[in-house]
This record gives C-alpha cells, sequence and structure tokens, in this order.
C-alpha cells in the first residue's frame, strides 16, 4: 500500500523532534567500581621499606641473631635485618671497614681498633669439645683440660690414649678467623697451638663433617649442641666432673665461655641502634635469650671475665 500525502507529512515533521531529543541526552557514562581500582594504590599506601641492617661475623652467635631478626621484623613493620656468618675476625674486619653495620664476634676487638668500635655485650654461651660418637668412645663422658690439649695439640693420636678404644682421632678444626677456635684455644692451649688438619669455615658444617667422620673430634659452641655427638664434659684436678650446664657457667666453675659481642663503628643510629636497642632490652634477655640453645642472659652471670 503507498503512503498518503498525510502520512508522508507527519514523518517529516516528527524527524526534527527526534533529533533533538537524542541531543539533549546528558546522561553521564558509567563510573568506574571503587573496587576495581588497581591494586598500585594499595601499594603505594603500604609502609616504606626501611633500610636493611647488615650483620657478619661470628657463626657460633648466628643461632641467637636469627632469633632477633625473627622476632623484630615481625614486630617491626618494613624491618629487614640481612644475616652471615664467616667467623668472628671477618665480622670485626666487616665493621670497622664500613662493609656492615653491625659485627658479630666471640672475642674481643684488637688493640688497634678498640678506639674505633663501639662493644655491645649481648649474651654468654660456653664451648665444649664434642666427637663423633661410635664404640670407641661410649664410655669417655669427660676429659681433663690436661687430655683436652693433648688431644688438640696432636700428643693423643688414638682415643685409647684417653681411656676409649682403638680407633684413631681425627681433629677437625675451625677456621683461623673462627672466634670459637680463638676462644677454646685461648682457654685450653693457652693460644692458637692447634695440630694441622682439616678445618671447618662455619659451625653448621663442622657438625656435620663430625657425625660423617669416624673418630673425629672438635670443639664447638654449645648453641650447636648436638645429640648425635658426644659432649664432653670437664674433668677436674680432683677427679670430679664439671659439666656444661648453664648454672656451672654462671657460676664459673665451667670455664670454657665468652662473652658474644655485636661490634658497631662509633655509636649505632638510626635502624641498627634500634635493633640492638632490642637486642640489649629486659624483654629480649628474659624472654628470646634463655628460649635459644646454648645461651645466658648477660644478667645471670656471676662472675665476670676481662
Amino acid at each position: 500500500m503507498r503512503p498518503t500525502i498525510h502520512s508522508a507529512l507527519g514523518l517529516f515533521l516528527l524527524a526534527p523532534a527526534l533529533f533533538a531529543m537524542g541531543a539533549c541526552d546528558k546522561t553521564p557514562p558509567p563510573q568506574e567500581n571503587p573496587a576495581s581500582v588497581s591494586s598500585s594504590t594499595s601499594a603505594q599506601a603500604a609502609a616504606p621499606k626501611i633500610a636493611p641492617v647488615t650483620i657478619s661475623g661470628s657463626s657460633a652467635l648466628q643461632p641467637l641473631v636469627n632469633a632477633a631478626k625473627e622476632k623484630y621484623e615481625t614486630t617491626h613493620a618494613g624491618a629487614s635485618i640481612e644475616v652471615s656468618a664467616g667467623g668472628s675476625k671477618k665480622g670485626i674486619a666487616d665493621v670497622a671497614s664500613g662493609a656492615v653495620q653491625v659485627g658479630d664476634s666471640d672475642i674481643a676487638a684488637p688493640d688497634d681498633l678498640k678506639s674505633q668500635l663501639v662493644d655491645h655485650k649481648v649474651a654468654v654461651v660456653g664451648f665444649a669439645a664434642m666427637a663423633n660418637k661410635g664404640d670407641f668412645n661410649a664410655k669417655l663422658t669427660s676429659l681433663s683440660m690436661k687430655d683436652l690439649a693433648r688431644v688438640f695439640t696432636g700428643d693423643a693420636k688414638n682415643w685409647k690414649d684417653l681411656g676409649g678404644g682403638n680407633q684413631p682421632i681425627v681433629v677437625i678444626n675451625r677456621a683461623p678467623a673462627s672466634g670459637t677456635r680463638a676462644v677454646f684455644g685461648g682457654i685450653v692451649l693457652g693460644g692458637d697451638k692447634f695440630v694441622e688438619g682439616q678445618t671447618e669455615d662455619n659451625s653448621g658444617a663442622l657438625v656435620a663433617k663430625l657425625k660423617q667422620t669416624k673418630g673425629a673430634i672438635s670443639y664447638l659452641a654449645l648453641s650447636f649442641k648436638d645429640d648425635a655427638l658426644v659432649t664432653l664434659a670437664l674433668k677436674g684436678a680432683d677427679g670430679a666432673v664439671v659439666d656444661t650446664v648453664d648454672a656451672n657457667i654462671e657460676s664459673g666453675a665451667y670455664p670454657i665461655w665468652s662473652y658474644e659481642h655485636m661490634f658497631t663503628k662509633g655509636e649505632p643510629s638510626g635502624a641498627s641502634k634500634a635493633f640492638l636497642d632490642y637486642v640489649s632490652s629486659p624483654e629480649f634477655q628474659k624472654t628470646v635469650v634463655p628460649s635459644v640453645k646454648g645461651f645466658i642472659p648477660m644478667t645471670e652471670m656471676k662472675t665476670i671475665r676481662d
């Protein structure tokens, strides 16, 4: 059917009105859902990361410092503590040169660096001779200072020389940079007079080596005491045995122990000061130090040592 003149005229008049309605539509575009905003906004609002506190040195002290790191980072947002071993002498050299902010050590600073370094004593740890476990030393629970000296200078070469079975003694030393070596040698041998032999750079590796080597013996901090090894008590001149328990170290009855030092080059500041303040705090000394194997709080010592 063909459109009439009237219907065509109606469509012609309606078109401008429809165009005008479209042109006047001011409906705003859909807004972005706030929940879809990029997570980068949240990242920008996060707490700023604090520059890490760098620490190196004593492997004997490392278990306590690792415990401090874990507790501190949990309760201080953004804090970062980086801990590495390598020996006490390395720790002292590193902090003196500025390579790290804190140097861990079992020994005091040498005379030529004492004016540069500030000593933060954080705990006490005992040391003992520890050996591979076997039938050859099953009945040996203690050795005298004299016998220890015979072993580590090489004079005693077989476990039968000490009252044990027939098995060659294998002495495994810590490396020359070790504070453990310096402490044990200083107290037992009167200096670094160890027989030449195998060496290990850190205490953890030494424990593994002792377990694997038949007849082996060495010296370790009590923080590395292991039931798979024989830990030898000390036999006094009167034959009485002095065990390595905390009470004997605290009283001085067991003499093979040292202070654990955390050195800084000058007075600490910023993040390193905050961390050392935490390690020296009554809370840390009373709750954390006693919970880490082998360590004794400074406040528990009834004897002092220069």
